[in-house]
């Protein structure tokens, strides 16, 4: 008890020097309170024994809330080293009532019961932290930020302002001259240092648009707003402010400016018919060309729904006009159909009709904006109308294949002009020949004659699927020539044949497009990659396994941290491995050839033992080029030269990156300037000087199992982006391959890095998925973050528990669906009956697919949100707060 008195001696005195409107608590070594002063019972809301015994940390509202005692005890290590240095501002949680700021001050101390701590808590004093704030703003914000000091003759453009222009930070001069020289030539009336009104002083508001060139040339619309300083004799003396870039703003007002010029022509003088029904306002409007497309003047009609449920035919809308707006397409919030309207001589018109729609929770209109427009009575509405002759011929005539059509005896009756070319006959001497006589077959390999297959074609019914077996016979001894065909019988409407439909091409006249060029070589770059791959990812499972196992068996929880950042690094492996399998569509964005270089070697010296070095010089600048292409570039150089290490030693590839200034003519097609030289080099076995010519040719190749797509999908993605590449090579000492690329005038694209996110929330979440792991591991993340839940295994229950609430008018705030459900109902399609259910259902998906071009497509389709799996409980608890707002 000695121990304890002198401790609350000592807690005392502290007191008096805190001052009267601070709080004193007497802890331990581990964070526990001893002793407690009224004022801190009064800022928590404590009885007289209530905080006694608590941990500190508790007192106090964080990220992560746990009544976990080794977590506290975590939490109190690092508010006693943070707080011994200086004051901290934390969050005090009250046992009832609301959240307090304070400051809190820890002193430790000593004592023969062993260390403890005095804790000073006080209301905290806001922040004096407006210089600072400026200060950030000039600097670091987004917005243009200038100061122009006439009278001092000083001048300041923030590194923001520079970046709306297109400058980089060190680009112009602070000099009013550079403001002139930028401004537009008709908005010099817009210039800082012009006054409007005479014998003027003091300070004054401003806020004008105008335009300041551009680095490119072109002009950025611009909105300053700011202040102007006088001084007693009505001289302006300062102007400072900040530029806001409304060139889209002012693009948009330009483009509906035009848009509602058109509009106006299209429904005063042209034959677009426009309609606003506007049930839930009571306001409803028909446009003047909707009334003359059914032969009524502007004042026939009154402007309403009566006046367009009158001229509907009565077989499309049987029920009314609601009901005909609501049953048409549903879960679509706009479609186009055809109908029928009434004219005025009573004659019905066919019209085609583009519809938007309004639906409230209830499944009640609320608006509709739609427009007619009358069919030409010269086009056919009724289905089974033959297709025009000179169609078809023109159609099959933009085919690279032949096309013959037989009729039931198997004679020609259509051959089309390539069909001719292939077989050596003009089109029209064909017709009327039977197959047998038009296809005399050989076997390609052994030459022995085949005959045509009419009889499973035309009797049998059977269909030939496409096969590169055979070849024409030709007259004389000339070479057969191959033939890829195949064949499909056509029957009618009892299903009797009639005829058949032969398709057939060359196939030495079958060259791969670019786009199957590059589709080519990357799968076979996947096979070249997969045991490297698979051997990065055992490295990866072991560092997760043993995390767990560490935790599990042995309560060691230290190297959960390494398990859950193992499984990040797996999660961006797959995604960049999905990028490289599938190519993604072709974006372009800004990227640093450093981060390129780094994630082209990840995956291409996966497993290799190959020293892969890579050196970017200081000041090299970015490049403008399609992620997923340029990848490809550098991981097929990469692996070529680890495959082409000699067997005895590992071998090293550098991998370089430089800018470089080059003169016109220097390197077509890059023009004169500044360009992005990269270099990926090897100490290989090098290559024969007889190949280095045919390296770049399709299908060259001098790999057992290659097939010489590589390196002409390098020079292919290379050339498409503007640049160009060389080789140098010597047989025994290695290889060296050259590109160069345009420099991009932009910074990176780095992604912004999110900031903390509040983990609580409040709300009901219906969770869909077919695995029952995965079900256990989310309802235990949902409880954590406080929602209320239900678990769904497949569509079918889903749509069950989601109508019991919406029922009772308590529909489910946010639904989270996988995609893929084994023998149920999946996301895609649930959620399409969800929407007809509820219009305003919030949906989102959960797929192991981590594809940004998968994610806008679910996100298009109507889903508020995309999470990858695997995912944590700061990531669900992300996506469902940004999705509940």
């Amino acid at each position: 008890m000695g121990n304890s008195s002198q401790i609350q001696t000592t807690g005392v005195t502290g007191s008096n020097t805190r001052g009267s409107a601070g709080a004193l608590l007497v802890l331990d070594g581990n964070g526990k309170i001893l002793l407690v002063d009224s004022a801190a019972r009064a800022l928590w809301r404590a009885g007289e024994t209530e905080l006694i015994g608590d941990h500190f940390s508790a007192l106090f509202a964080f990220e992560v809330t746990t009544k976990d005692s080794r977590w506290l005890e975590a939490q109190w290590d690092v508010l006693l080293a943070a707080g011994a240095a200086a004051p901290l501002r934390l969050v005090a949680q009250p046992k009832d009532g609301a959240r307090i700021e304070v400051s809190v001050r820890l002193e430790k101390t000593a004592s023969a019961a062993g260390p403890g701590c005095f804790a000073f808590v006080s209301p905290a004093a806001p922040a004096d932290t407006g210089a600072d704030l400026l200060s950030v703003l000039a600097e670091r914000s987004p917005v243009g930020v200038f100061d122009l000091n006439f009278k001092a003759g000083c001048y300041y453009y923030s590194p923001a302002w520079k970046k709306q222009l297109g400058y980089a930070e060190h680009e112009l001069d602070a000099s009013f001259e550079t403001w002139r020289n930028l401004l537009h030539p008709e908005d010099s009336a817009a210039a800082p240092d012009r006054v409007a009104t005479k014998f003027f002083s003091g300070a004054r508001s401003f806020s004008v648009e105008y335009r300041l060139r551009h680095k490119k040339g072109h002009y950025v619309w611009i909105h300053g707003i700011g202040l102007q300083v006088f001084g007693s004799g009505g001289d302006i003396e300062r102007v400072a402010g900040v530029h806001l870039d409304i060139t889209e703003r002012k693009e948009f007002e330009e483009i509906s400016v035009q848009s509602e010029e058109r509009l106006q022509e299209l429904t005063e003088h042209g034959h677009l018919g426009l309609f606003d029904l506007d049930f839930a306002g009571g306001r409803h409007w028909f446009s003047p060309a909707w009334k003359r497309l059914l032969g009524y003047a502007a004042d026939d009609l009154i402007d309403g729904p009566e006046a367009l449920a009158s001229v509907l035919h009565p077989e499309d809308a049987p029920d009314g006009l609601q009901e005909f707006f609501l049953s048409r397409h549903p879960g679509e919030s706009s479609y186009l159909d055809l109908c029928r309207l009434r004219h005025k001589d009573g004659r019905y018109i066919w019209a085609i009709g583009g519809v938007f729609r309004q639906v409230s929770r209830k499944r009640e209109l609320q608006r509709v904006l739609g427009f007619h427009c009358a069919l030409p009575a010269e086009l056919p509405v009724a289905a089974g109308q033959a297709i025009p002759p000179a169609l078809l011929t023109g159609a099959f005539a933009e085919l690279h294949e032949g096309i013959v059509l037989a009729d039931a005896a198997g004679r020609i009756t259509f051959a089309s002009d390539k069909a001719g070319s292939i077989l050596g006959e003009a089109p029209e001497a064909l017709r009327g020949r039977p197959l047998l006589e038009v296809f005399p077959l050989v076997q390609r390999t052994g030459g022995q004659p085949v005959e045509f297959p009419v009889n499973r074609l035309l009797e049998l019914g059977e269909t030939i699927a496409l096969n590169n077996d055979h070849a024409l016979a030709r007259a004389g001894n000339a070479t057969p020539r191959p033939l890829a065909f195949s064949a499909r019988p056509v029957a009618d409407a009892s299903g009797r044949t009639v005829g058949a439909v032969i398709v057939f091409r060359d196939p030495e006249e079958m060259p791969l497009t670019p786009e199957e060029l590059v589709k080519a070589n990357r799968f076979e770059s996947l096979g070249v990659l997969a045991g490297g791959i698979a051997h990065d990812f055992n490295n990866l499972l072991t560092t997760i396994l043993g995390g767990i196992s560490l935790a599990k068996d042995n309560r060691d929880y230290s190297a959960l941290e390494d398990s859950e950042n193992a499984c990040l690094a797996a999660k961006g492996l797959t995604k960049q491995l999905l990028t490289f399998a599938k190519g993604g569509a072709a974006v372009q964005t800004v990227l640093a050839p450093l981060t390129v270089l780094k994630e082209a070697a990840r995956i291409a010296a996966a497993g290799a033992s190959t020293e892969v070095l890579i050196e970017v010089a200081p000041g090299t600048g970015n490049i403008h080029a399609d992620r997923a292409q340029i990848l490809q570039v550098f991981q097929n150089l990469i692996v070529n030269a680890v495959q082409a290490m000699p067997g005895d030693r590992p071998g090293h590839v550098w991998l370089r990156a430089a800018g470089v200034e080059l003169a016109e003519g220097q390197m077509p097609p890059l023009p004169a300037g500044r360009c992005v030289q990269f270099e990926v080099q090897d100490d290989g076995q090098g290559i024969p000087p007889e190949n280095l010519q045919k390296i770049f040719d399709a299908f060259f190749t001098t790999k057992k199992h290659g097939t010489g797509l590589g390196l002409a999908t390098v020079l292919d993605i290379v050339r498409k982006h503007g640049g160009q590449i060389g080789v140098d090579s010597t047989v025994g000492t290695g290889t060296t391959f050259t590109i160069f690329l345009p420099q991009a005038e932009q910074p990176a694209e780095v992604a912004a890095r999110r900031a903390p996110t509040l983990r609580f929330g409040t709300g009901r979440v219906l969770f869909m998925d077919d695995d029952e792991k995965i079900c256990a591991l989310t309802a235990g993340m949902l409880d954590g973050l406080e929602y209320k839940y239900d678990i769904a295994r497949n569509g079918e229950e889903a749509l069950t528990l989601y109508k019991r609430y919406l029922n009772i008018g308590r529909p489910y705030d946010a639904v989270i669906m996988d995609l893929t459900i084994i023998g149920g109902m999946g996301g895609e399609e649930a959620f399409r009956k969800l929407r007809d259910l509820d219009p305003d259902v919030r949906a989102i998906v959960t797929s192991g697919y981590d594809s940004e071009e998968m994610a806008r497509q679910y996100l298009d389709m109507g889903f508020c949100g995309y999470l990858t799996k695997p995912y944590r409980v700061t990531d669900l608890g992300r996506i469902l707060k940004t999705v509940l707002g």
